[in-house]
């Protein structure tokens, strides 16, 4: 082409290159195309087969769009690329004018050097190429590391370019750039093929289009600020926008191997689509190495979930084991750290809550499936905004809900929804998800709190909706009850599956189900008991025959609990049990309709719950009650406020001597309880931004702040992380040693609960079904079988 331009004209050149550019074209036109995604299912283990079966049409614009701006290392590769843009553009362009201006080289010996730099581009290629290969194969990651280290030797190779004019020393340098590149550019595509999904990879290798025109049109303007493109200014103005581009290229390396992991996953869930067309078992939902975090913390591990048309699954496991997580991850209200979700054969992982609900995936959030300040015939009308459209549909099924399946609902139709019973707002809940026409209905903890009458005219509603055509994932406490009414049973424990399999082979395996809900307790040899108090010791607390009912509902039937002075009782039993409510009552937040409440001796049944933290009651929720804005330090300091001896505001704006003391000895206190729960690395932090465990063990730290004698502890281990709840244990130990309280601890962590009680007391439906030793409990049938839903019978 040089040598065209040399002896006839550029534009022969151009004809000439354009002739073989319409070649290479037409040639294309013959390539056979491959199948999409096969590739990718071959290197992950299916077999070839199967992977190069033709997959389902890929999805729209839009919606391909959106997957691929939730894939955070190729959104970074947007953000670069209009700095490479306009860097690359401003260094190619002067480039070349270096080459004509400032050297004075003929279009022949410009020519002669751009074929040379491709000699160089096809050495670095031999290079790179096995370089990166091994970096894709061990720590991709480190792909877009080493490209911005790449650049930037490229923009110092630039700077010495620059303020070089001898041309001897300039061409070694205009000769590296392009085996640099040669390497950048395959490497950095090669990345993009990875963290995109096969069935969005045509659209997502063009996404940065928008972003390049971005870069061009800055380019543009940088052109009228350049005067002179031979001055080495020319070359320098470009340089901090190269640099730019480089370090986005580094930052983009952290999140590369999460993000092929998402890709794989759902290329692998479309795959299991396929399959479960072609075996006549369709799937409706699929869900694929699923991770997902709160606040930093892990809360669900690599979970592989699918969901038949018309199937009704049993989702079960213990408090903790992320099983509404699970749920909130597949509705859109929390997303997916990784991993991927499809509906339908649509991927869904990051597809916003309400969009989500609109393709008729509803769900029942445990005991807040209603509209409390609303009236029964408001939340009836809210359900219908997906049919709002059909008129004769609503009054059809309005018809129904209210004369054929709840009846009690009729007579309150203008009453507040949360002046009705547990039961009844189950049924208001449950007709709101019948009023949507879900094709997949999610109900977390349908039997919670109810009578078993009302929980059989609850399921029936459930068998008639999988007759209409739903699919429903069932979250239940009740283990019978669960296996009872669904077809597939689906084990977690610790954010994890451990089993999945028919419900009848299940209903045969108790051992399965014992491994779950009382895992290990039975055969965990007893903690050694510092400064264990003698079981006969004082009584620190008694509560004796309590009695509570709610809307018709016996919350607790004559239940009755004592602690010993330094004991540490053990509160257990399945959801709905009455074990917070017992805790409410000891603490004075509900007034039982019966019964009495002794602490430290003293008659405390009508006393309010800050006179009972006066006779040293402290007690903790399932929820930490802190203040997310202060640090630990000064959570723990508020709570200090009732040992203050000097509280005058004013005397403590004037720093008087005694407030001055005052306030020592308090800030020594909060000192040595955050040093006694190993909180000294998180003492300046906001509350806000520690885990769900760390700020578990700040809500002890407040309670214990207040010197009690009996401290209640609601689920400390609920949420948090199984490395956090190992440490647990001995932390309470530890408290109890050094403080001499007594503790009653409500958990379904039977590990954490067998190693630090002294004693466990087991409830079922607001009554005390026994209590004993720690193995003695949890070994014994009755309370098996409490777990196991037999109750429900």
């Amino acid at each position: 082409a040089g040598a065209l331009a040399t002896v006839f004209s550029w534009r022969a050149a151009f004809f000439f290159l354009g002739g073989l550019s319409a070649l290479a074209g037409i040639g294309f036109l013959f390539l056979k195309e491959p199948v999409r995604g096969g590739m990718d299912r071959l290197s992950a283990g299916v077999s070839q087969e199967e992977a190069l079966k033709p997959p389902p049409p890929p999805p729209g614009l839009v919606e391909s769009w959106r997957a691929c701006a939730s894939i955070v290392t190729l959104r970074r590769l947007w953000y670069a690329e209009p700095f490479l843009t306009v860097g690359g553009s401003g260094l190619a362009i002067v480039l070349i004018v270096y080459q004509v201006d400032v050297f004075r080289l003929p279009a022949g010996v410009v020519a002669i050097v751009t074929a040379l730099g491709a000699v160089s581009g096809m050495i670095g290629l031999m290079v790179g190429g096995p370089m990166v290969d091994r970096f894709v194969a061990y720590r991709p990651g480190r792909v877009l590391t080493l490209l911005g280290a790449l650049l930037v030797i490229d923009i110092f190779l630039f700077i010495g370019l620059a303020f070089s004019r001898i041309v001897w020393i300039s061409l070694p340098i205009v000769l590296l750039l392009p085996g640099i590149n040669s390497i950048l550019i395959p490497a950095r595509t090669a990345i993009e093929t990875l963290v995109i999904p096969a069935r969005i990879r045509g659209i997502g290798l063009q996404t940065k289009a928008p972003w390049r025109l971005l870069g061009s049109l800055l380019f543009l303007g940088l052109l009228f600020l350049v005067d002179s493109s031979s001055d080495p200014i020319a070359l320098l103005v470009y340089l901090p926008l190269f640099l730019a581009g480089a370090l986005l290229h580094i930052a983009a390396g952290a999140g590369v191997e999460r993000d092929i992991r998402a890709a794989r996953a759902a290329d692998l869930a479309e795959q299991a689509g396929l399959q479960s067309q072609e075996s006549g078992r369709e799937a409706l939902l699929i869900c694929r190495d699923v991770d997902v975090h709160y606040e930093g913390v892990q809360i669900l591990f690599g979970v592989d979930f699918d969901v038949a048309q018309c199937e009704i699954v049993a989702l079960l496991g213990t408090n903790g084991a992320g099983k509404s997580t699970l749920l909130r991850a597949i509705s859109g209200l929390t997303e997916a750290s990784n991993g991927a979700i499809f509906l339908d054969g649509r991927d869904i992982t990051h597809v916003p809550p309400y969009e989500i609900a609109a393709r008729r995936v509803v769900q029942m959030p445990g005991g807040r499936g209603i509209f409390p300040t609303l009236s029964v015939a408001e939340n009836l009308r809210a359900a219908t905004w997906l049919s709002e459209d059909d008129e004769k549909f609503i009054e059809s099924q309005m018809t129904r809900i209210l004369d054929e399946f709840f009846p009690a609902l009729k007579a309150r139709l203008d009453e507040p929804a949360g002046a009705l019973s547990g039961g009844e707002q189950q049924m208001l809940a449950l007709g709101q998800a019948f009023l949507m026409r879900p094709r997949l209905l999610m109900i977390d903890e349908l039997s919670l709190g109810l009578a078993p009458g009302v929980v059989r005219q609850l399921v029936s509603i459930l068998k008639e909706l999988r007759e209409l055509g739903s699919t429903i994932i069932l979250v239940e406490q009740s283990v019978h009850l669960a296996l009872e009414i669904a077809d597939r049973a689906v084990f977690m424990e610790k954010g994890e599956v451990r089993f999945s399999g028919p419900t009848e082979e299940l209903l045969r395996r108790p051992d399965i189900l014992r491994s779950v809900f009382l895992r290990a307790g039975a055969d965990a040899p007893p903690a050694p008991r510092e400064g264990r108090a003698d079981a006969a010791g004082t009584t620190a607390l008694e509560a004796r025959d309590i009695v509570v009912t709610y809307g018709g509902i016996r919350a607790l039937a004559g239940a009755s609990i004592e602690a010993a002075a330094a004991e540490i009782v053990g509160v257990i039993g399945p959801n709905g049990a009455g074990k917070t409510t017992l805790f409410d009552v000891i603490s004075g937040f509900v007034t039982p309709d019966s019964g009495t409440v002794t602490i430290g001796g003293r008659d405390a049944t009508h006393l309010g719950p800050h006179a009972r933290a006066g006779l040293g009651l402290g007690r903790s929720f399932q929820d930490a009650r802190l203040f997310g804005s202060m640090t630990v330090f000064e959570n723990v300091l508020v709570s200090l406020e009732r040992h203050l001896e000097s509280r005058s505001a004013i005397a403590a704006a004037l720093w008087v001597p005694r407030a001055r003391r005052t306030e020592k000895r308090v800030r020594k206190r909060a000192e040595d309880l955050i040093a006694m729960l190993g909180l000294g690395d998180f003492r300046d932090k906001f509350v806000s931004e520690l885990s769900t465990g760390s700020r578990r063990i700040v809500d002890l730290a407040c309670v214990m702040a207040a010197e009690p004698d009996i401290v209640l502890l609601d689920e400390p281990s609920s949420g948090i992380a199984q490395a956090e709840a190992e440490e647990l244990g001995p932390l309470l130990l530890r408290v109890r040693r050094d403080t001499g309280c007594a503790m009653v601890v409500i958990e379904h962590d039977m590990d954490l609960i067998t190693s630090v009680a002294d004693r466990l007391v087991a409830m079922e439906l607001g009554a005390v079904l026994m209590t004993g030793p720690p193995q003695q409990v949890i070994s014994d049938p009755r309370v098996t079988a409490s777990y196991l839903g037999g109750s429900t019978q």
